[in-house]
């Protein structure tokens, strides 16, 4: 194996080992992964493509915020802190950036997007029990990107994100995490798997295929964006998936 190689897999052997509790199963993680590739390869596509048009335009970057707000929120609102952790609670980071941006009157003139309620009423179909797993599958598809953000959209275009972040520029919090990105990631994936793994084979393949279609609402909420900064947007997009699954395999694992 080349130098190149082992430090390759030893940075992602670091990642799945990392977390309060040590090791971290990864093995449900990546079966859902390989299940929806064809997924995130469109997420890929429109993102980059999107890239062309805004690298860092500000406009841009708080449109993308306003578009993903209303999801986190939901999830804030219907996952205990066990299976969404604080310190990854955004909404309030959202507001404090839209204040900062756009003044502190915002919500005089805001109104979630008509992709966005659709994205909601999808959530909430089911009864109580199920809003509760789905909540927290759903989270797992939507906090991949924000655990995954770590720096200010300006520091990601330009260097490798470091394991901690200790600065936080105005009009950024929505994308600052204080405590170390691999830890709060490995929370996360240790949550899905606790969840996911208890499924038998049935209720996995619906649980993959709903995942899909969380995927599929995301890509419709991006594509309302006016254009994407790459590093930071695709990081929240992704993290909104990893929440979502989260909220998701609680639902099924409730059915």
């Amino acid at each position: 194996m080349s130098t190149v190689e082992e430090t390759s897999t030893a940075g992602t052997k670091a990642e799945e080992d990392v977390g309060d509790e040590g090791y971290v199963d990864m093995t449900f993680t990546k079966e859902l992964r390989k299940a929806t590739k064809d997924v995130h390869n469109l997420t890929d596509v429109l993102v980059n493509a999107k890239f062309a048009f805004a690298l860092s335009d500000d406009e841009v970057w708080y449109d993308g915020l306003l578009a993903f707000y209303e999801i986190y929120k939901f999830f804030e609102t219907r996952l205990p802190e066990r299976l969404l952790p604080k310190e990854l609670h955004r909404a309030e980071a959202f507001e404090r950036d839209f204040a900062y941006f756009y003044g502190p009157n915002w919500k005089d003139t805001y109104e979630p997007r008509p992709v966005v309620k659709k994205y909601l009423a999808h959530l909430e179909k089911g009864g109580e029990e199920e809003q509760q797993k789905q909540a927290e599958a759903d989270a797992e598809v939507a906090t991949a990107n924000a655990a995954s953000v770590g720096l200010d959209k300006e520091d990601l275009e330009a260097r490798p994100m470091p394991a901690q972040v200790t600065i936080c520029p105005p009009g950024c919090e929505a994308t600052y995490f204080p405590g170390k990105i691999n830890v709060l990631k490995a929370k996360l994936r240790r949550v899905f798997n606790s969840q996911y793994g208890a499924f038998d084979d049935e209720l996995q393949a619906e649980f993959i295929e709903e995942s899909r279609n969380v995927f599929r609402l995301n890509l419709e909420v991006i594509r309302t964006v006016k254009g994407v900064n790459r590093a930071n947007l695709k990081k929240l997009l992704i993290a909104a998936v990893l929440i979502s699954s989260i909220y998701l395999a609680i639902k099924f694992a409730t059915k």
